[in-house]
């Protein structure tokens, strides 16, 4: 970016972007990073039940086929295909993610009840290798490649779904499934140089592989829509299939708070024109091509399950079709922190939030140790108290609870512990230096102040005093005072005082929050 024929200020105004895409990359926080891998675990979990569901579909085709060949074999053949393209394409994908995760430090050690294929990337932040290896090979040869796959792959598996060679499909459902499918490389070419490098160049490590993993979606997903639409074709007049199961398909079962979440319930290898009704929670589901559209916009954080039935009309009348499913519902949003503020103060209600993405705040513990702390959850948060000074600080750790009733630890923090600093001593509003002695005799109260503490509201109070009257010519007179009040004898002081005379208050007693004491710096006043 810095070098070929450009000004000297272009090669400065690049190597500033080179700095601060290094600088938000090193600020990924780990929410946001986690939140990648749970989509990418849901993304996984999809695949899994589209690729189930169209093997399903594919077997009733060819038990059809030993009874009807001639009106079976020519949409079979093509479904085997699609699936051959698809499996061919998705191993692709997956070579490439095990290529890039290969090249850091892999994944996480699997703990009791993981799997081990669905722990966290060790270096999920990374920014570096996988941009290395996609696009600074000659030519960003791989980066090319892997857009080039994905426009071929389309293109073959739209391929299929084609009238011709025994096969009738008709304009409207190809033209349809050409528009739904995802699996494209369509991009703002005013913004970015290529569909690679708007997704892959300047993402985190947990991003490219929870996109690439997006990308398997989407093939499985179009695989499934053609591979449907050649059993329907079949006979678009009657529904053959011998079997019927109730199935939930959804794009992902991890939502962010205030997003939608979209599923579809239908039953496998069903006519798209079917009207049987989708019942949840006693209200029917509009229907959209035999499926039923269920949608949630969840305001909180959490596990949410959900379920109903299916009513199919048979020869002998409705027969019911019990489903279940569940959504998890994740916190969106950037955590932006100062490392070098993490400090938690002695004696003080220190506030502290703790939240851990896909879990509700009922299903958080959180605990302290280090500097005699304590901690208790309020409506707000949680509100950490220390003690004692340390100088390893403190750590504050986050806890949740599991569906087996286990305890995993989700994530630590570091706190220094700091005393309150020393308030500031004023003679009421005024502070050290020359004074009328008319602004004096106006004030009423010694005064201790935290100006600019991060602490709102924080205050100190003067226990006691004494003060001391040096005229310029004469004999020094003492007073001392209980409290904060500014005592009648130094205020007679004060009175009868001529330019050059000092006042001077010292030994100045405050006492803070929780009975914190601090003895504060002297007052010295000259009369002008």
């Amino acid at each position: 970016m810095a070098g070929g024929k450009l000004s000297a200020r272009q090669k400065m105004i690049n190597m500033m972007y080179l700095v601060l895409t290094a600088l938000l990359a090193l600020n990924v926080s780990k929410e946001i990073l986690k939140a990648f891998h749970l989509m990418e675990v849901s993304f996984n979990k999809a695949n899994a039940n589209v690729a189930k569901k169209n093997t399903g579909l594919i077997s009733t085709l060819r038990d059809q086929a030993k009874t009807r060949p001639d009106e079976v074999k020519p949409y079979l053949q093509r479904a085997e295909t699609v699936l051959n393209v698809s499996e061919d394409f998705v191993k692709y994908i997956e070579e490439l993610k095990t290529t890039l995760i290969a090249r850091t430090d892999g994944r996480k050690e699997a703990e009791e009840g993981e799997v081990a294929s669905e722990t966290e990337l060790t270096e999920a932040d990374n920014i570096e290798l996988h941009a290395n290896y996609l696009f600074k090979n000659p030519g960003d040869a791989k980066a090319k490649e892997l857009t080039k796959k994905v426009n071929d792959t389309r293109e073959k598996l739209l391929n299929l779904i084609k009238s011709g060679g025994g096969v009738k499909v008709k304009d409207s459902d190809f033209n349809k499934i050409k528009l739904i499918t995802n699996l494209k490389t369509d991009y703002d070419k005013t913004k970015y140089p290529g569909w690679a490098e708007m997704y892959f160049e300047h993402s985190p490590l947990a991003g490219v592989i929870t996109m690439l993993t997006k990308i398997q979606n989407d093939a499985r997903n179009t695989e499934a829509d053609i591979i449907e639409l050649l059993a329907k074709s079949v006979d678009a007049d009657k529904t053959t299939f011998d079997k019927l199961e109730a199935k939930v398909i959804a794009s992902s079962s991890a939502v962010m708070v205030g997003s939608e979440y979209k599923a579809e319930v239908l039953l496998v290898a069903s006519n798209s024109t079917s009207d049987n009704p989708v019942i949840v929670g006693g209200r029917a589901l509009p229907m959209e091509n035999g499926a039923g559209i269920y949608t949630a916009r969840p305001s909180n954080q959490g596990v949410f399950t959900w379920g109903g039935v299916i009513q199919v009309k048979g020869p002998t009348g409705i027969k019911p079709y019990e489903f279940k499913a569940e959504y998890q519902a994740f916190q969106g949003g950037a955590t932006i922190s100062a490392d070098k503020m993490n400090v938690l103060y002695i004696g003080l209600e220190n506030p502290v939030s703790i939240s851990v993405a896909g879990y509700s705040p009922n299903d958080i513990s959180a605990s302290i140790s280090g500097g005699g702390g304590t901690l208790s959850k309020t409506k707000d948060g949680y509100m950490a108290k220390v003690t004692t000074s340390s100088l390893t600080g403190c750590t504050i750790v986050a806890n949740v609870k599991m569906k087996d009733g286990s305890t995993r630890k989700m994530g630590e923090k570091m706190y220094r512990i700091k005393s309150v600093p020393k308030p500031e001593s004023m003679f009421g509003t005024l502070e050290s230096g020359p004074a009328p002695a008319a602004a004096l005799l106006a004030q009423n109260t010694i005064k201790a102040v935290l100006p600019n503490f991060v602490f709102e509201g924080i205050t100190f109070t003067v226990t006691s005093y004494s003060a001391l009257y040096v005229p310029k010519r004469g004999q020094a007179e003492a007073v001392s005072g209980t409290g904060a009040a500014i005592t009648q004898s130094l205020k007679s002081f004060i009175t009868r005082a001529k330019k050059g005379d000092k006042v001077l208050v010292d030994d100045i007693q405050a006492v803070g929050p929780n009975g914190i004491k601090k003895r504060l710096a002297p007052i010295a006043i000259t009369i002008i």
